[in-house]
């Protein structure tokens, strides 16, 4: 049976299935102490999370953030369950569940639906005058509208592609290089140990695209919300 390099993408039920339930469980663990933080009192744990989560709220955009009240719980949960997911799929025969459309285009059609529900129970006027450009002529008012609402519908999708995309292409860059250093082993015994340095420094390169994609995808979710009523 001949492997292509996307066989990584694909699900498979194995003995270590069990595992990805764990970042799951990690999540709701995340979102609860962000609620309250007596979970994690005097602890490491506290001085960790509160160094990441105060980083990202800096980061993403603080005074967006205010404009509807516990969207920081949603958006720093969700952000906290992609980037344990993005490094959990790193490891190995672990299914990287970040590369699936399904998983990503959920989270984002969740928060854009709660902004786009708000946004139309605070003021619907005011939802609907964002979807033509203030200035625009009377003749391209029509066009502009329906390039502003197919923009807005496709918002979702394009966080998903981007996060899943981004995320595949990292895994078969591993796979080909773990096929390449595989072959180096049994023929180029040489230059087997540069070879592991060098995937050594990818894995970490791609530890760091992991939390980048997370942060990306908060920060824009963060973007859409700024253009709350």
């Amino acid at each position: 049976l001949v492997y292509d390099l996307f066989t990584s993408a694909d699900f498979c039920y194995s003995n270590f299935y069990f595992l990805n339930l764990i970042v799951w469980f990690l999540g709701l663990i995340w979102i609860f102490w962000s609620i309250n933080l007596y979970f994690f009192s005097g602890s490491r744990a506290n001085s960790f999370f509160s160094f990441l989560l105060n980083w990202h709220y800096d980061n993403v955009g603080s005074y967006f953030l205010n404009k509807i009240k516990g969207s920081y719980i949603l958006i720093s949960g969700a952000f906290l369950i992609i980037l344990g997911s993005n490094i959990w799929g790193l490891f190995p025969y672990i299914f990287g569940i970040t590369t699936q459309m399904v998983l990503t285009f959920s989270i984002s059609l969740v928060i854009w639906l709660c902004i786009v529900i708000s946004s139309l129970e605070y003021s619907i006027v005011g939802f609907l005058s964002h979807l033509t450009p203030q200035g625009a002529p009377e003749y391209l008012a029509s066009t502009l509208n329906m390039i502003e609402v197919i923009s807005n519908i496709i918002r979702p999708l394009t966080l998903a592609l981007r996060l899943s995309i981004n995320i595949t292409t990292g895994h078969v860059f591993v796979s080909l290089m773990g096929t390449s250093g595989a072959i180096c082993l049994f023929s180029l015994k040489i230059f087997w140990l540069f070879f592991m340095f060098l995937m050594a420094g990818y894995l970490l390169f791609e530890v760091g695209i992991c939390f980048i994609q997370g942060f990306v995808f908060s920060l824009l979710s963060v973007q859409y919300l700024g253009e709350h009523v």
